[in-house]
């Protein structure tokens, strides 16, 4: 939207804070912005019936909405300012949250110049384990694992089903660059040496090391997860972010390359170990 003059920047300020003043009136604008309804339909959405009828009349004296056949109408304006701002309170919430994860986890040793440029977004959420769930966080970080295409892979923690993943052979075609501290490399060639009799036809596994880097990584094609430690420096399998936002996944490559580019031995291809 562009401003031609103070005069109707004036007035678009008046007006966002007229709708902001209130909860109620910002909940009946947003469901107006699905579809036209009346009081009734209102109360249904859990808006308190008794405040309804007032905050209706002032918001269609102040030329917001409008009264059609016993339905309210949100005008075209007010819904894309109102659209801007659900947006923008969306995003502000998965940035408290976000904050949140950092806080409660250890990030001080970081040196990774990414992890201070994460993309505005709302199309993010941190997932956890559940009782019904107790692996989400690892299932999720191993069905990236063997997504089809170029998958890249930073962990620090060795759960039984990243071995399991890269002793299975994929339906479609893989490519897996996977970034390790020294001693798990080991352990992966270790176990590939072991496992001779199962090549990998669909699937070309690389690996190589960079030490002290307290966090995980998985970035697939339609998706970026990463998982920090917590504040008492141990790994945390209980939570992860994923967001499948293609800035987020356009900023999980550029962590991945920032980490990839401190140590610039070549990579080690695990289908041709001997």
């Amino acid at each position: 939207m562009v401003l031609n003059d103070i005069t109707e920047y004036d007035i678009i300020q008046k007006e966002i804070k007229f709708m902001v003043r209130s909860e109620i009136k910002l909940n009946i604008l947003a469901n107006l912005c699905k579809s036209d309804m009346n009081a009734r339909e209102l109360s249904d959405k859990g808006i308190n019936y008794g405040s309804i009828s007032s905050n209706l009349k002032q918001l269609e004296k102040n030329g917001l909405i409008t009264k059609l056949n016993d339905k309210y109408h949100i005008k075209n304006s007010v819904k894309k300012k109102m659209i801007n701002l659900l947006y923008l309170n969306a995003i502000i919430k998965n940035i408290n949250s976000f904050e949140d994860y950092l806080n409660n986890h250890y990030v001080k040793n970081y040196q990774l110049k990414t992890l201070d440029e994460l993309p505005l977004s709302e199309n993010y959420e941190i997932i956890h384990n559940t009782p019904l769930n107790p692996y989400k966080v690892v299932n999720n970080f191993t069905k990236n694992m063997t997504s089809e295409g170029l998958v890249k892979i930073i962990f620090t923690h060795v759960h039984p089903e990243f071995s399991k993943t890269n002793e299975k052979d994929s339906k479609t075609k893989t490519e897996l660059k996977i970034i390790i501290p020294q001693n798990i490399r080991d352990y992966l060639i270790e176990n590939k040496r072991k496992a001779i009799d199962n090549p990998l036809k669909n699937r070309t596994v690389k690996v190589k090391s960079v030490e002290n880097i307290k966090l995980s990584l998985a970035i697939s094609s339609d998706e970026v997860m990463f998982v920090l430690y917590n504040n008492d420096k141990t790994y945390d399998t209980n939570a992860g972010i994923i967001s499948h936002d293609p800035k987020f996944i356009k900023w999980g490559h550029t962590l991945f390359d920032e980490i990839e580019s401190l140590n610039n031995e070549e990579y080690i291809i695990l289908n041709n170990v001997q």
